[in-house]
Protein backbone atom coordinates (compact mmCIF):
# COMPACT_ATOMS: atom_id res chain seq x y z
CA UNK A 1 0.00 0.00 0.00
CA UNK A 2 2.84 2.55 0.82
CA UNK A 3 4.62 1.55 -2.24
CA UNK A 4 1.75 2.69 -4.48
CA UNK A 5 0.91 5.57 -2.42
CA UNK A 6 4.92 6.69 -2.93
CA UNK A 7 4.27 5.96 -6.88
CA UNK A 8 1.09 7.70 -7.26
CA UNK A 9 2.90 10.99 -5.79
CA UNK A 10 5.87 10.48 -8.17
CA UNK A 11 3.56 10.42 -11.32
CA UNK A 12 1.59 13.38 -9.84
CA UNK A 13 4.72 15.07 -9.30
CA UNK A 14 6.33 13.62 -12.88
CA UNK A 15 2.51 14.75 -14.58
CA UNK A 16 3.15 18.54 -12.42
CA UNK A 17 6.67 18.96 -13.97
CA UNK A 18 5.47 18.41 -17.48
CA UNK A 19 2.43 20.67 -17.25
CA UNK A 20 4.88 23.50 -16.02
CA UNK A 21 7.20 22.59 -18.53
CA UNK A 22 4.21 22.69 -20.98
CA UNK A 23 3.01 26.37 -20.29
CA UNK A 24 6.35 27.93 -19.55
CA UNK A 25 7.15 27.07 -23.45
CA UNK A 26 3.65 27.97 -24.90
CA UNK A 27 4.52 31.43 -22.80
CA UNK A 28 7.63 31.81 -24.81
CA UNK A 29 6.20 30.89 -28.03
CA UNK A 30 3.05 33.64 -27.36
CA UNK A 31 5.41 36.33 -26.31
CA UNK A 32 8.45 35.67 -29.39
CA UNK A 33 6.18 37.88 -31.61
CA UNK A 34 5.86 40.30 -29.75
CA UNK A 35 9.15 40.79 -28.39
CA UNK A 36 10.35 40.86 -31.97
CA UNK A 37 7.61 43.89 -32.91
CA UNK A 38 9.08 46.78 -33.80
CA UNK A 39 13.08 45.36 -34.01
CA UNK A 40 14.83 45.60 -37.04
CA UNK A 41 14.75 41.65 -36.97
CA UNK A 42 11.21 41.93 -37.53
CA UNK A 43 9.71 41.20 -40.70
CA UNK A 44 8.87 44.01 -43.05
CA UNK A 45 6.51 44.04 -46.05
CA UNK A 46 5.92 45.51 -49.20
CA UNK A 47 3.25 47.54 -49.98
CA UNK A 48 1.68 50.40 -52.55
CA UNK A 49 -0.34 53.02 -52.26
CA UNK A 50 -1.87 55.47 -54.38
CA UNK A 51 -1.27 59.39 -54.12
CA UNK A 52 -1.98 62.61 -56.07
CA UNK A 53 0.14 64.74 -57.23
CA UNK A 54 -0.18 68.46 -55.71
CA UNK A 55 1.30 71.30 -57.28
CA UNK A 56 4.85 71.77 -57.04
CA UNK A 57 5.32 68.27 -55.64
CA UNK A 58 8.40 66.49 -57.02
CA UNK A 59 9.39 62.56 -56.69
CA UNK A 60 12.32 63.95 -54.36
CA UNK A 61 9.99 64.91 -52.39
CA UNK A 62 7.94 61.89 -53.19
CA UNK A 63 11.41 60.20 -52.09
CA UNK A 64 11.79 61.99 -49.03
CA UNK A 65 8.01 60.87 -47.51
CA UNK A 66 7.41 57.19 -48.18
CA UNK A 67 11.31 55.96 -48.71
CA UNK A 68 12.38 53.66 -45.84
CA UNK A 69 15.52 51.78 -45.18
CA UNK A 70 14.96 49.18 -47.57
CA UNK A 71 16.88 51.47 -50.34
CA UNK A 72 19.63 52.34 -50.67
CA UNK A 73 19.82 55.53 -51.86
CA UNK A 74 16.68 57.93 -53.05
CA UNK A 75 18.10 57.55 -56.83
CA UNK A 76 17.45 53.96 -55.93
CA UNK A 77 13.52 54.81 -54.88
CA UNK A 78 12.65 57.63 -57.07
CA UNK A 79 14.04 54.67 -60.13
CA UNK A 80 11.85 52.30 -58.86
CA UNK A 81 8.58 55.03 -58.99
CA UNK A 82 9.83 55.76 -62.49
CA UNK A 83 9.62 51.68 -63.35
CA UNK A 84 6.18 50.87 -61.32
CA UNK A 85 4.89 53.72 -62.88
CA UNK A 86 6.14 53.53 -66.39
CA UNK A 87 7.92 56.63 -66.68
CA UNK A 88 10.67 57.64 -68.87
CA UNK A 89 11.32 60.76 -67.55
CA UNK A 90 11.08 62.90 -63.96
CA UNK A 91 8.29 64.78 -65.25
CA UNK A 92 5.31 64.92 -63.15
CA UNK A 93 1.87 66.48 -63.15
CA UNK A 94 -0.74 68.15 -60.85
CA UNK A 95 -3.64 65.83 -60.26
CA UNK A 96 -2.33 62.84 -61.79
CA UNK A 97 -2.04 59.72 -59.60
CA UNK A 98 1.49 57.37 -58.76
CA UNK A 99 1.60 54.22 -57.63
CA UNK A 100 4.48 54.21 -54.69
CA UNK A 101 6.15 51.76 -52.88
CA UNK A 102 6.68 51.57 -49.00
CA UNK A 103 7.75 49.04 -46.21
CA UNK A 104 6.15 48.51 -42.96
CA UNK A 105 6.09 45.58 -40.07
CA UNK A 106 2.35 45.83 -40.30
CA UNK A 107 0.61 42.92 -42.09
CA UNK A 108 -2.15 44.23 -43.65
Amino acid sequence: MRMRSKLRRKRSFLYAIVLLCAVVLGMLWVTSDTASAGTQESVRHKYFTSIEIKEGTSLWEIAQEYQTEEYDSTEDYIREVKKINHMKSDVIYEGSYLCIPYYSSENK
